[in-house]
């Protein structure tokens, strides 16, 4: 089984500029630390036809964990539930623990003093609606569910899974309801990095690609960062011991002593 996933952001805001992709950026940093590292992030609009698309194209090619992030909450505008069921072919039901829960919180906001009315409206029903065979998950802080459906086909134990896109709501879905469930393990990645100073990044192009050719294994990135002469080495590998050898030849061969 491909062990990898794949993080789609949906969102017409995200693809305008209007609204910045954090949610992507913290879920790799969490995958990881996971067996199931991120391989591909992609940003499509809330279209029926591209959400489709896209998660057509991890189940095909085997994704492990394919991860929807937006697209939940009680506006028109938010179609990823819809969308994938008209992909899945799964029709939309009404799930019994969620409505409870809208419920609950619609009276608590009424009870607050911030709605009119203690009856959920149709935008808060809307979020109680998840495609026929899906697992229903818990959000700690916010009425629309996450989502679990497993992917049909080969190879098995592949998931979609389906997240809202507030920040606040999709890390803690994640940190409680996802990894320790879905993505249990340890990360088969192992990294490694040296800091440098007083050093233009491009002195390193002969010493990488040495490297590179030296220990096939080690996948080596250089990132710059915020002073001019400041740069990172990162190695990444599966294999302790060869990542340790690369590091030692990447002090070995540096054009000054890291810092």
């Amino acid at each position: 089984m491909t062990q990898s996933s794949w993080i789609v952001a949906i969102g017409d805001e995200v693809l305008s500029g209007h609204t910045l992709d954090t949610n992507s950026h913290w879920l790799a940093e969490q995958l990881r630390q996971t067996p199931f590292p991120v391989g591909r992030i992609v940003v499509v609009s809330d279209s029926r036809e591209e959400i489709a698309e896209v998660v057509g194209e991890g189940q095909r090619k085997g994704i492990a964990r394919i991860f929807c992030c937006g697209g939940l909450g009680p506006t028109p505008d938010d179609r990823t539930v819809a969308a994938l069921g008209w992909f899945l072919g799964a029709p939309l039901i009404l799930d019994p623990g969620t409505l409870e829960r809208v419920r609950t919180r619609v009276q608590r906001m009424f009870d607050d003093g911030r709605i009119s009315s203690p009856e959920p409206n149709q935008g808060n029903l809307k979020m109680a609606l998840v495609p026929a065979g899906a697992l229903v998950l818990r959000n700690p802080v916010g009425m629309a569910p996450p989502l679990a459906i497993p992917l049909p086909g080969e190879p098995l134990d592949r998931w979609l899974l389906v997240l809202p896109g507030v920040p606040r709501e999709l890390r803690a879905a994640v940190a409680e309801e996802v990894i320790p469930v879905f993505c249990r393990g340890q990360s088969t990645t192992l990294y490694d990095e040296q800091h440098y100073s007083g050093v233009p990044e491009s002195q390193f192009y002969p010493v990488l690609t040495r490297l590179a050719e030296a220990h096939p294994g080690v996948r080596f990135g250089s990132y710059p960062q915020g002073q001019p002469g400041e740069v990172i080495i990162r190695a990444c590998a599966g294999d302790g011991e060869a990542l340790e050898r690369a590091m030692r030849a990447l002090r070995e061969q540096s054009p000054v002593i890291p810092s």
